[in-house]
């Protein structure tokens, strides 16, 4: 603790505590009192003192609130040294792909459901998974190790699909993938691999790879299949319209975000 933040500290005591009942150490004390004409000794207990503002201000725990991320809840408590943890495939934004999520989001408000659409646009590669902050190291390393025979490859985006997540708090309008999906499976049976090493979830089976552009809160799922047929029509107008390059990308790279940390993979 620097000079200032010591005295800051004392400050604050001392701002709680009378002068006559400062303690000479940290813990509750007695203070002797000898009576010169008796030499009776008295006893005077001292209040003990309250905790420092720093310490009310800032509680160990953490409490989600949902009104700072529109509305989203955690699918996971938080914890401290749990860092949550996924590994993705990165997909660039690009104009057909803003005209699309244009259109979604206003199609979408014909059933009165209010989507919103995503910044970082990504293929997910493994479940949301909570990993301890001393396996972080260890964790990279073998991901590295693993992924490194891997080559680089094309996927393109097909259709439109609607999905949830696992405790249905979440819809997305997603676009398939329609072609890689091999290379991909090849991809998550490896992560597969490196998850079980630390006893963590794999992905799903028979994953529908897609990459998500839109999403809102609760389940939707009814509401926006219905809407897929005049979606998936005008994507197809979308892809004549504008050129291929919008709708493939050229994957060199996985990406593993643990926390506030990115961690890259170069395919070969």
């Amino acid at each position: 603790m620097s000079n200032k933040g010591a005295l800051a500290l004392l400050a604050d005591y001392e701002g709680n505590s009378s002068d006559e009942e400062a303690p000479s150490r940290c813990f509750s004390t007695k203070r002797l009192h000898r009576d010169e004409e008796n030499e009776d000794i008295r006893i005077k207990r001292v209040t003990k003192l309250p905790a420092p503002n720093f310490i009310i201000n800032n509680p160990e725990e953490v409490v989600d609130d949902p009104s700072l991320h529109d509305g989203r809840i955690r699918s996971f408590a938080h914890e401290r040294g749990n860092w949550v943890t996924y590994a993705y495939i990165p997909y660039e934004s690009n104009e057909g792909l803003q005209r699309l999520m244009s259109l979604v989001t206003r199609m979408a408000l014909l059933e009165d459901i209010e989507l919103k659409g995503f910044q970082d646009l990504h293929l997910s590669l493994t479940r949301t998974v909570i990993l301890r902050y001393h396996w972080i190291d260890s964790f990279v390393s073998t991901l590295r190790d693993n992924l490194s025979h891997f080559t680089k490859f094309i996927i393109m985006l097909d259709h439109l699909e609607v999905y949830t997540n696992e405790e249905k708090t979440r819809t997305f309008i997603g676009l398939q993938v329609k072609t890689g999906y091999d290379t991909l499976l090849k991809l998550v049976h490896c992560l597969d691999n490196c998850l079980g090493d630390f006893k963590l979830p794999k992905f799903y089976e028979n994953p529908s790879f897609h990459i998500s552009i839109a999403w809102c809160l609760g389940d939707n799922t009814d509401k926006l299949k219905s809407l897929l047929p005049y979606l998936n029509r005008d994507l197809e107008l979308l892809m004549s319209e504008y050129s291929q390059e919008n709708w493939y990308t050229y994957v060199e790279q996985i990406l593993c975000k643990t926390g506030n940390k990115i961690f890259q993979f170069q395919l070969q």
